[in-house]
């Protein structure tokens, strides 16, 4: 089983916050990439999970979560400890969300109106400079081709001969009616 954020603090589950502040400021002193001599790799995935475990555990909500959620997963390795393992590796994306999302923030929803507004510029832009130089608003795709043996050419002749069918008729039903 991995460690716990308590363990990655060096504190015990009983610490309180200034406690656990204190022990965060020491070891981040200690395992900063930049500061340390172990290898950069480590160093900066010792820091990572240190940082990990003071926001989880210096917020109280998050806190609480995670103890339950530290007491659950050790109630469950009591009762079934005959060579089952356990993926005790919290995340802090696990406990903080677990199934909650957050709202957007208002900068986000301020990003997000901005983007549509100027996707709607760009496609408003592209429909109007289109119609001043008097091009087609759909054309075919230049890997469509019609007369490909392999596309029906029945179905166009007959779609073509239909409308010219229909004008026809349609005009000869004016000059009957008039």
């Amino acid at each position: 089983m991995s460690r716990s954020y308590y363990q990655h603090l060096e504190v015990s589950e009983t610490a309180d916050l200034q406690t656990i502040k204190k022990a965060f400021h020491r070891l981040s002193k200690v395992l900063h990439p930049d500061t340390t001599l172990l290898p950069v790799n480590e160093a900066a995935k010792e820091f990572h999970q240190v940082c990990e475990a003071y926001e989880i555990l210096s917020d109280p909500t998050s806190r609480e979560k995670y103890d339950k959620t530290l007491k659950e997963s050790r109630r469950f390795k009591d009762c079934y400890s005959t060579k089952l393992t356990m993926n005790g590796d919290f995340s802090a994306r696990e406990v903080l969300d677990h199934g909650n999302r957050r709202p957007l923030s208002g900068g986000e929803l301020l990003s997000l109106f901005l983007l549509g507004i100027a996707v709607g510029i760009s496609l408003l832009l592209g429909i109007i400079f289109a119609l001043l130089d008097d091009r087609d608003l759909y054309v075919a795709p230049s890997w469509f081709n019609p007369n490909h043996p392999l596309v029906n050419e029945s179905l166009y002749q007959n779609t073509n001969a239909d409308s010219a069918f229909s004008q026809d008729s349609i005009e000869s039903t004016f000059l009957k009616g008039s």
